[in-house]
């Protein structure tokens, strides 16, 4: 290396080019040091004695400084840019910028860079003083921490665990760096290490300094605990290939020191792609994730996202559980300013119709950056506005692939659009038979050269156009189809019914050959948007009557599940006999249930239509509410009301309004849930089963709000109106419900008894009969009749497993685990409580995850209590009673 080099960090270091400079041993040495840990600015005298001679100097130290400094001058004299000055005041060691390991050190951005300076422990000269190089050490672990923290942000964390390690056991103490490793542990798979490593810690800092670990510390601890730690997105598409030019555009949006940055321009200009771009050019400056998001500002026939939703979506892609997601929009936003608070990430928004879409999702602190897109100029937003214009005519061939004359002539026909030169490069790769000149030619004609390239989103349905005429009679009427039924996949069984053929293979193979349609997964199809929008302007009368067999197939294949599933609601869910046996109607209902409701969205508003989709969410709704699927929830009861609006007649809007009590009760709205149900049970008077049903859901909405005589009269005549008229069986939902009842009252053999007789109407009913060994495990319990209730819970579990049923296994493993705390089996009790917290912790349900801590306290030592204290602390928590009074 040329120049002048110091070195400070490790045993003392002095070079010009490859020579050592020889400095003498001893004090000199050390004067050196303490002058370059000051370079640049005056060193006292005073200061040099006390540290040379640890605070003891004798009579004669002034005079060994002086000659130390002049020893040390004499070998310094040759170096350039070096010298020592004296003044009054002290010395003063000038030395090179960038000549110093110290400085450099310092002035390192970079972790890795920072730390390359060091090579061993920092002034080795300075045997007797050990403060000065403390503080050297505090300030080389503060950059190991951030070189972790860019590890863990890259993704890295399996590189890191054996360096951290080291790290944790050399500076036990140290918690940043303990907690980087128990986060390097867990993304690694290793939770139980995590774990170990945390108590492993708070051991050490009892036993030594009689503390307890920090609160980051803690937190980091109970969110391993929940298995809720903050996520990493990497959700950037994939950098457009080619890409060229733009080169001004990226240098200033790459080095702008502006957070939130708009790039605006007409359709076709390239803006997504250029932001796309750049975004990666930034992305290792954003070690905690990067997050991407379409707006849809500009998408023909779609409407743009609410701010609301897209808020929702980067909750979940920055780690929240979706049940943590706040319903209210306010609330949303501001839990995700939060999550984005004292971290950096850089958040894409493409394709924004107006500031006021981008304005919510704009983080509340520096840190993190926003790079937006959009035709309009957001003049609002408070950013750097970069604009878009036609590409040069250099870069507009080089996006050609050609630069002869053609090739011009075809750029400017083009007007040097990217989107237009796109498709034009595209037209010319997939005709390897026409030359350059060819395609010039037919962009002649101005009468049709945007029938041959169109721009903006004309030139995106041109493009489309030309795979499609391609296609035959039979694939092009399979696309269009396709693209009429709006759900975002079609499995082969639907596209049979939707195009009324079993072979369906040979219409849809030339589809994905064309790129039209894509595969994801075995028998499974995607359509994207605007390929789904450009094929349904296609349609012709038969769409109608295609999308109904399609509906028609959902509603009969949901039925046949039901009947699986929910024997106990089948018959009162559905008005016809499924045509069809299936042999995992679990799977298969989790596979379709987002088709499933787009389905029933889609159709609201048609009449002939409207009725599948009523009869869909009719039966779909218990599964979303027994899965905690709570926005989908709210939304299956808003399709709901508009499909019973647009069929007409006091029948549908009953079924709607059970649909949507049921997701009012979930969100707590329990007192219009109880309005509508009031009215159905108005509506059937001269139904008695239906009333039964109505007065059902009304008496357990009671037991929750703990109105147990209300709930008590309605349940006790939903019994009798189910068993008098309703099919066989029906009785045994309401006498559980009924068996809840009476068990939070403390009626514990009446509970038995309840219990006990739904159980005996469910023997062909996993679902129905789970519920009721629930009910009955819970009233044994109370009864201290422990290996009764064993024996319930235990096939309550198995059944709850075999359905699917989790939210009904957690709080069966629940009270599983009281009855052994009771029985004296705590390892077992400790088990069923854990994974009843494994459960509830990864459906964000604060409730579980607080019961199940409040069980495991009493298992053992640990932080469970007070974790329990502050989840079910959370104001407005939503409780059962029913478990409270289980778990005292």
């Amino acid at each position: 290396m040329d120049g002048v080099r110091f070195g400070v960090l490790g045993p003392l270091l002095v070079t010009h080019g490859q020579r050592a400079v020889r400095v003498p041993a001893g004090q000199p040495r050390q004067v050196l040091v303490l002058l370059l840990l000051h370079a640049g600015r005056t060193v006292g005298v005073d200061h040099l004695m006390s540290v040379l001679w640890e605070g003891d100097p004798p009579a004669s130290a002034r005079k060994a400084v002086q000659v130390h400094v002049s020893q040390l001058r004499r070998a310094l004299r040759d170096l350039p840019g070096v010298s020592i000055g004296w003044s009054p005041q002290g010395y003063r060691l000038d030395v090179p910028d960038g000549s110093l390991d110290l400085q450099l050190f310092r002035a390192a951005e970079d972790p890795d860079e920072a730390l390359s300076h060091w090579r061993g422990p920092a002034l080795a000269e300075l045997t007797a003083n050990t403060r000065l190089a403390h503080q050297l050490e505090e300030e080389r672990l503060a950059a190991i921490e951030r070189r972790a923290g860019k590890a863990l942000g890259e993704g890295r964390h399996h590189e890191v665990v054996g360096e951290l390690t080291g790290y944790v056991a050399d500076h036990p103490t140290r918690e940043r760096l303990r907690g980087a490793l128990m986060v390097a542990l867990h993304r690694g798979g290793r939770q139980a290490d995590a774990l170990r490593t945390y108590d492993e810690g708070r051991r050490l800092l009892a036993e030594e300094l009689g503390i307890d670990p920090g609160r980051e510390l803690r937190d980091l601890h109970a969110a391993i605990l929940r298995g809720d730690l903050p996520a990493v997105p990497r959700e950037l598409p994939k950098a457009p290939e080619p890409f060229v030019g733009r080169h001004a555009e990226i240098k200033v949006i790459t080095g702008s020191p502006d957070r939130v940055i708009a790039v605006h321009g007409a359709g076709g200009q390239g803006k997504s792609a250029l932001a796309v771009t750049a975004a990666h050019a930034m992305a290792d400056r954003f070690p905690d994730g990067q997050l991407y998001v379409d707006l849809h500002g500009a998408t023909p026939g779609r409407s743009p996202l609410s701010p609301a939703e897209v808020v929702r979506r980067f909750l979940r892609a920055l780690g929240t559980p979706p049940l943590a997601v706040p319903t209210d929009p306010a609330e949303a936003a501001a839990l995700y300013r939060s999550r984005l608070a004292r971290r950096k990430v850089l958040v894409l928004l493409d394709n924004a119709v107006d500031a006021a879409q981008v304005a919510p999702l704009l983080p509340g602190e520096t840190g993190s950056a926003v790079l937006v897109t959009s035709r309009r100029m957001l003049a609002t937003l408070g950013a750097r506005h970069v604009r878009l214009d036609p590409l040069p005519e250099q870069d507009a061939l080089r996006l050609l692939g050609d630069d002869g004359p053609a090739a011009r002539q075809v750029a400017r026909a083009c007007d040097h659009l990217p989107l237009a030169l796109t498709i034009a490069a595209a037209r010319l790769r997939a005709r390897p038979d026409w030359t350059t000149g060819t395609l010039a030619r037919r962009l002649e004609d101005r009468r049709h050269r945007l029938d041959e390239l169109r721009f903006d989103d004309l030139g995106v349905r041109s493009s489309f156009q030309l795979g499609f005429e391609g296609l035959s009679e039979r694939s092009t009427r399979a696309f269009t189809l396709l693209c009429c039924l709006t759900v975002p996949t079609v499995s082969s069984r639907t596209a049979q019914a939707l195009l009324g053929q079993d072979d369906v293979d040979r219409a849809l193979d030339p589809l994905v050959d064309a790129k039209l349609v894509e595969p994801c997964g075995p028998q499974r199809y995607r359509v994207h948007d605007l390929l789904r929008l450009f094929g349904a302007e296609q349609a012709n009368d038969e769409r109608h009557e295609a999308v109904g067999r399609a509906l028609l197939h959902y509603r009969e294949t949901l039925t046949a599940a039901l009947r699986k599933l929910r024997p106990h609601a089948y018959g009162a869910l559905t008005d016809s006999v499924a045509p069809q046996e299936l042999d995992e109607p679990l799977r298969w209902l989790t596979d379709e249930a987002e088709n499933l409701l787009a389905a029933a969205r889609s159709a609201v508003d048609e009449p002939g239509l409207a009725e599948h989709s009523l009869a869909i969410a009719h039966m779909l709704y218990p599964h979303l509410f027994k899965q905690d699927r709570v926005s989908d929830l709210v939304e299956l009861g808003q399709v709901a009301g508009q499909a019973a609006r647009t069929v007409g007649t006091s029948a549908a809007v009953q079924t709607a309004l059970l649909v949507q009590s049921a997701a009012n009760r979930r969100i707590g709205r329990f007192e219009v849930a109880l309005a509508q149900l009031g009215e159905v049970l108005e509506a059937r008077a001269g139904d008695p089963f239906g009333r039964g049903r109505a007065l059902a859901g009304i008496g357990t909405i009671h037991r929750e709000r703990g109105e147990l005589d209300r709930a008590e009269s309605a349940l006790v005549t939903a019994v009798e109106l189910m068993t008098e008229h309703g099919p066989d069986g029906a009785q045994r939902v309401p006498l559980s419900a009924l068996a809840q009842v009476h068990q939070v009252a403390g009626r514990y053999d009446q509970a038995l008894e309840a219990a006990t007789e739904s159980l005996r109407h469910a023997a062909h009913d996993p679902a129905g009969r789970a519920y009721a060994l629930a009910s009955q495990g819970q009233a044994l319990f109370k009864l201290g009749r422990f290996d009764e209730a064993l024996a319930a819970l235990d096939e309550c579990i198995e059944l709850c497993r075999l359905t699917g049923e989790h939210n009904d296994e957690w709080q069966a493993l629940l009270c599983r685990a009281e009855v052994l705390l009771a029985s004296g089996k705590v390892a077992e009790a400790t088990e069923d409580a854990r994974r009843c917290l494994e459960i509830t912790s990864a459906r964000g349900d604060r409730y579980g995850e607080g019961v199940a801590h409040l069980v495991l306290a009493r298992t053992g030592p640990g932080t469970h209590a007070d974790r329990a204290a502050e989840l079910l602390g959370t104001p407005g928590l939503r409780r059962d009673n029913l478990l409270d009074g289980l778990i005292g």
